[in-house]
């Protein structure tokens, strides 16, 4: 496979014994989908089988690569590795969804559920949305991360900076201040 256009799947065309992808930086076949998460030189493993089962398609893979982020704390850059199982079920009805809580139980790793209103399954997009939930709220390059100095800008990971900070009396309520405000 050569495009992203590609990997639409017709939900009635997938054989009965599945099918198998893999998919890496290497191969591209992904590379273009996921730009906007994993930038120009992206790092992925991608391997993931489709198997049918009645009126549901089941796509099972596996997830490795590198995320490039912007520390929340100190603005540098750094990568960090992922590596995630996840379990999507197409469905083409709601109502058969009973007596799919046993074949998950054994799943480590995430699990969706996704009601098709065409007759396609876009594994690109599937892929694209596992990359995205790995993607940390606020990215931190270490726990330790010191962070910006608030007057100076400069990273107190690197240095300390020459600015004169006060301390603050642990003893005193951060709530202080409002009591100050509100005339107690």
């Amino acid at each position: 496979m050569s495009a992203a256009k590609d990997l639409k799947l017709k939900f009635h065309e997938i054989p009965q014994g599945g099918l198998d992808f893999d998919f890496s930086q290497k191969t591209g076949e992904l590379n273009t989908t996921l730009f906007d998460l994993l930038g120009d030189y992206p790092v992925y493993q991608a391997n993931i089988h489709i198997s049918p089962a009645d009126s549901l398609v089941q796509v099972r893979g596996k997830l490795t690569g590198e995320l490039r982020h912007i520390c929340s704390r100190c603005a540098e850059d750094f990568s960090s590795q992922f590596s995630k199982n996840f379990v999507t079920n197409y469905y083409k009805s709601e109502d058969n969804i009973s007596g799919l809580t046993d074949s998950i139980d054994d799943l480590d790793g995430s699990f969706d559920l996704e009601f098709l209103e065409g007759n396609e399954i876009n594994l690109a997009e599937a892929v694209h949305e596992q990359v995205a939930l790995e993607i940390p709220f606020q990215p931190l390059c270490t726990e330790e991360c010191k962070g910006l100095c608030l007057k100076c800008g400069s990273n107190l990971n690197l240095a300390q900076c020459l600015c004169k900070h006060e301390e603050v009396d642990q003893k005193v309520s951060p709530f202080a201040k409002l009591k100050e405000l509100k005339g107690e």
